[in-house]
């Protein structure tokens, strides 16, 4: 017999409104793939999956079909409603346990075409939009240990921090799927507080941990990102190449996604400006706007809409002071992300922060 999800009249405490921005974004999506793995552990955990479903506003039609576009802000609700209900504080990382390797679609057909793992993990990064538009991966190679950094993006995420931890996870069973199950990272980091229990982290990385950090993700070695992959069909290679061809520029959504990207590696170095951005996508700042104003918006709109869904993440971690928010979102000072905080929410971010006590 299952345990009821408990009753629609006693929902969550909801994040604080934070009224409307100037312009109203679109919701952010992931394949309903997502789904199929959670059902299998609420109910090995004697939990209801539809009931919990339903208090995150999640239909059941989900469950029928793998490549439906599902709304992430109800997958990432759905997470944290199913760790508060079953009392299950580590809920994402068994969910990543019991996945194993991410089902990523086609994608992953693709990985195994290139040639080392770091052209494999930038393909990725650059393919990740077919499956979510608000799961970013990047590699981020400017100091000496490359980071393999996670981040969920999007209008009404919110506190994300079992999300998070699957899709770290996730990245860490990708990268186990190319280099062999010996693998194991140099250190992983999470932008969130240290839970309760880091039992089954420890079992699950085999490595030093690091909470409260500048980001998420997973240090790699140098010489991981050399590592070869095995040789594959000349011909499928050149079908792979094609493809991979058709997702650049060319393509808004991804050039979109790939943007985003960049910018969130930026931030909390104080440098995500349009000129940089331009640099490390290869065009110019001109360029780089006229690209975006074809998906309906330019680099300030986008910058400000990337700090809007990354402030209410930051802020539910109480162990960050809002001096080291205003820095995680690339301000000089916390008297400028008041102001701008402000501005764009009618409140200022320690009374917003009041609200969620």
């Amino acid at each position: 017999m299952t345990v009821s999800a408990g009753p629609r009249e006693n929902p969550p405490a909801p994040v604080a409104e934070l009224g409307p921005s100037r312009k109203e974004p679109l919701r952010s999506f992931v394949r309903s793939s997502v789904l199929l793995d959670f059902r299998r552990l609420a109910l090995s955990l004697g939990l209801d999956p539809l009931a919990l479903m339903s208090r995150a506003s999640i239909s059941r039609r989900y469950l029928d079909d793998p490549e439906l576009i599902l709304p992430m802000g109800e997958v990432v609700q759905l997470l944290e409603i199913s760790a508060r209900v079953s009392g299950v504080d580590d809920f994402g990382m068994q969910l990543a346990e019991m996945r194993g390797l991410p089902d990523l679609g086609p994608i992953m057909l693709l990985l195994r075409e290139e040639t080392t793992v770091r052209t494999a993990l930038k393909s990725l990064a650059a393919m990740l939009h077919m499956h979510s538009d608000a799961l970013y991966l990047y590699l981020d190679e400017r100091e000496s240990e490359p980071i393999f950094a996670v981040d969920i993006i999007g209008p009404g995420i919110g506190h994300s921090r079992q999300a998070i931890e699957t899709s770290v996870a996730g990245a860490a069973e990708i990268l186990r799927w190319l280099m062999g199950r010996e693998w194991v990272p140099a250190l992983v980091y999470f932008r969130h507080d240290r839970p309760v229990s880091v039992i089954r982290h420890q079992h699950f990385f085999r490595c030093p941990l690091e909470f409260n950090a500048d980001s998420n993700g997973i240090v790699l070695r140098p010489e991981d990102l050399e590592r070869p992959l095995p040789a594959t069909s000349p011909v499928f290679r050149r079908q792979v190449e094609r493809l991979l061809q058709g997702l650049s520029v060319g393509s808004g959504q991804s050039y979109l996604h790939r943007v985003t990207q960049i910018a969130a590696m930026l931030l909390p170095h104080g440098n995500a400006t349009a000129s940089n951005v331009a640099r490390l996508t290869g065009t110019s700042s001109r360029s780089l706007n006229r690209h975006l104003a074809r998906v309906g918006t330019n680099y300030s709109q986008l910058l400000c809409d990337l700090r809007r869904d990354r402030a209410t993440q930051l802020l539910n971690n109480r162990n960050q002071t809002l001096t080291e928010v205003a820095a995680q979102l690339g301000f000089g000072s916390l008297s400028s992300f008041s102001r701008w905080f402000r501005e764009e929410y009618g409140t200022s971010p320690r009374s917003w922060r009041k609200l969620q006590l």
